[in-house]
């Protein structure tokens, strides 16, 4: 049997509007991701892009958070 989390988690993707949104920020997170890993990305670009990775990351267990 599944930890309680994931079950919630789980019933989290059944609202359409809600995975809508997570599969944003997810896109959103690769697309940063890559431009971090390039080796042409400057560090003060890096430095942003981690904040706003760590911004995504917060909204996204954000909207988690209130479907628990």
């Amino acid at each position: 049997m599944k930890p309680l989390n994931e079950v919630h988690r789980l019933a989290i993707l059944d609202d359409a509007a809600i995975t809508s949104t997570l599969l944003v920020i997810a896109r959103i997170h690769v697309k940063l991701a890559l431009d971090h890993s390039n080796k042409n990305t400057l560090s003060c670009r890096k430095e942003v892009i981690r904040a706003e990775i760590q911004r995504l990351r917060m909204e996204r267990d954000r909207i988690l958070e209130r479907r628990e």
